[in-house]
């Protein structure tokens, strides 16, 4: 050992008291190639000698900087080791690497025994003073080397606007627009459907161009790190991204400065401050565009002809899934996992993998699927009374229709009990008025108050249970996804019978019952993060039907018929699929009771395979 201390640098200068007193201070280090030794931003305890190979040190930022390359000999560390500050740079090996450290301690003894060493100590740190972090960043930054590099590493990571429906048609023009605009301009809509990507697009083809074009996340806010920025970015574009979760005032004041930047912010909903305002609406609402999507992704991956490589069952799958925890970038994992389940062949229904990324060993989540079916509803608090008694988590529900009202008034708190008792005694004079047979022969807004008198007003973030409803678009029939806002509106959105019911004002669109377009949202409780999906079925098998007797009767009867095909291919996503026996020849609640218990019967003799699927999920 004390032959090769001879060889190190600095510390083989050293006599042989001297070397023996730092010798308990020193640990030599291997690096593998690409291994990062020390972290930007983070604290160490001790500082690096390089004793072989070679060290990149990166600042990180909007991309990787090189700053310097280390050779044998010279020191990493050594800054934030004496002062407790945290590391300027990151620093990376190249190849095979060794090193010796020293924590602090050492670190002064050197400095007291090797002149050489504190010279360098006293140097480094004149050049910190003279030098900061920002000013390094901010001139490698400005420097046109890496101004192309940025321009690359954008084109890349953006690339083209994929899809030829519509909306695309009218984004690419809208962006032609706003790209010879200046003012500030805040582009909305839910994560993942592209909102950096138009604002690349707004800057690469606008005057701005050749000038950086810079994001700064607004989750992560910092004073120094925007004024850096917006110096850096001038001339060019600077992104605010997620801009709606810092307070207004602050917004308004930072993108009304005045500059030579152009300023735009990104959010999930439209902001106070006084900008322009563009709006990309969720994937599940440009549906058109999702083909294309799905091609693009399978030729990213390295294949030619991407449209023999998914079967069009899959790529209907794809198309009925409402993708809400990511949209574009949740789509795109999607097909990526696919594409190695089916080992560079066919993606059919079987590759197909929804739902949320879980850590291994960890509890799957279960969601609830509670469909469509009118007073047969009942049968839904059978199934989530057993769920209870049996000890079985309801992490999240999503509903329709009658599934949409039992859920919400479940994930707002009330209990079994309170349902076993109220449902037998509901009269439709509770949940509809008559009106005026333009649209329907009843308005269901009374249901309003019926659910607000169990839960209160309520929106969604206030359930103590996730919870979603599906309502359909009552001109072209859509499905629209009601997770925000008064639950109880949402619920009478969802429970519209056509024909029956007047459709409800929701926003900007009239809606009707989610039967339509979704009667079992399996898709839904999987795209909300479900691992597994109890899916419960509420329609009559065919062997119990009877002849309806009046017009609501058939109006059910006939939705039931064209729900069928729908209902049987959505549950194929399901990983339990609870189907209680239930009559059609009822339309009002006083055979709640006798509902609920063949709920609780279905759901009992379907325990032990829940319990199977979610010790599968645990022992993945």
């Amino acid at each position: 050992m004390n032959d090769e201390l001879f060889r190190y640098p600095i510390i083989g200068k050293l006599n042989d008291e001297d070397l023996h007193s730092i010798r308990p201070y020193l640990t030599v280090h291997s690096f593998d190639n690409g291994t990062v030794i020390l972290r930007q931003n983070q604290e160490t305890a001790h500082f690096h000698i390089l004793l072989d190979g070679i060290l990149n040190v990166y600042v990180e930022q909007e991309t990787k900087v090189h700053v310097a390359k280390l050779e044998k000999g010279q020191f990493v560390g050594e800054m934030s080791c004496l002062t407790g500050g945290a590391v300027s740079a990151t620093v990376q090996a190249q190849g095979q690497v060794r090193t010796v450290s020293m924590p602090r301690e050492g670190m002064l003894q050197l400095m007291d025994r090797s002149p050489e060493f504190r010279n360098h100590m006293i140097e480094a740190m004149i050049q910190r003073v003279t030098n900061t972090n920002h000013r390094v960043l901010e001139e490698y930054t400005r420097s046109s080397v890496v101004l192309r590099q940025l321009q690359e590493e954008r084109q890349s990571h953006y690339g083209p606007l994929v899809g030829d429906g519509r909306f695309m048609r009218q984004l690419r023009k809208k962006i032609t627009e706003l790209s010879q605009k200046n003012e500030p301009l805040c582009i909305i809509g839910d994560r993942g459907v592209g909102k950096s990507h138009a604002a690349w697009e707004i800057h690469a083809q606008s005057g701005r161009s050749e000038h950086p074009f810079f994001v700064v996340e607004g989750k992560s806010f910092g004073t120094e790190e925007w004024e850096m920025k917006v110096r850096a970015a001038k001339g060019g574009t600077i992104v605010l991204e997620q801009a709606d979760s810092l307070p207004s005032d602050l917004v308004r004041r930072l993108v009304h400065a005045p500059d030579e930047t152009r300023f735009i912010l990104t959010a999930g909903r439209r902001l106070h401050a006084d900008v322009e305002h563009l709006e990309i609406p969720p994937l599940r609402e440009r549906q058109e565009d999702l083909p294309a999507l799905v091609y693009s992704f399978i030729a990213e991956a390295g294949f030619q002809n991407p449209e023999s490589l998914i079967s069009q069952e899959a790529m209907n799958r794809l198309s009925d899934f409402p993708f809400l925890g990511g949209n574009i970038q949740e789509l795109k994992r999607v097909v990526h996992d696919a594409m190695v389940r089916s080992s560079g062949k066919e993606i059919r229904n079987s590759h197909l993998r929804f739902g949320s990324v879980r850590e291994p060993g960890a509890r799957p989540k279960i969601g609830l699927a509670l469909g469509s079916g009118s007073v047969r509803g009942a049968a839904h608090v059978g199934v989530i009374k057993v769920l209870e008694q049996a000890g079985i988590p309801i992490d999240l529900i999503a509903g329709t229709s009658v599934g949409a009202f039992i859920g919400a008034l479940y994930a707002g708190g009330q209990p079994v009990s309170a349902f076993e008792k109220v449902l037998p005694t509901v009269r439709w004079g509770q949940l509809v008025l008559p009106t005026l047979p333009l649209n329907g022969i009843v308005d269901n807004s009374p249901m309003v108050r019926f659910v607000e008198k169990y839960i209160g007003p309520v929106d969604f973030k206030d359930l103590s249970i996730p919870f979603a409803a599906v309502a359909s678009d009552a001109v072209n029939g859509e499905a629209c996804i009601l997770n925000q806002g008064k639950v109880s509106r949402a619920i009478c959105a969802s429970t519209a019978i056509p024909g029956v019911m007047r459709p409800v004002k929701y926003g900007d669109k009239l809606l009707l019952d989610g039967a339509v377009a979704h009667p079992v949202p399996v898709a839904l409780a999987k795209s909300m993060g479900a691992d597994i999906v109890i899916a419960v079925d509420v329609s009559t098998p065919d062997d119990m039907k009877k002849e309806p007797k009046n017009f609501v009767a058939t109006i059910l009867n006939t939705m039931d018929i064209m729900s069928k095909r729908m209902i049987q291919d959505e549950l194929q996503l399901a990983d339990v699929v609870l189907s209680p026996r239930l009559k059609n020849n009822q339309i009002t609640f006083k055979a709640s009771a006798s509902y609920i218990q063949a709920g609780e019967y279905v759901t009992r003799e379907s325990l032990e395979a829940i319990k199977q699927k979610m010790e599968t999920f645990v022992c993945c």
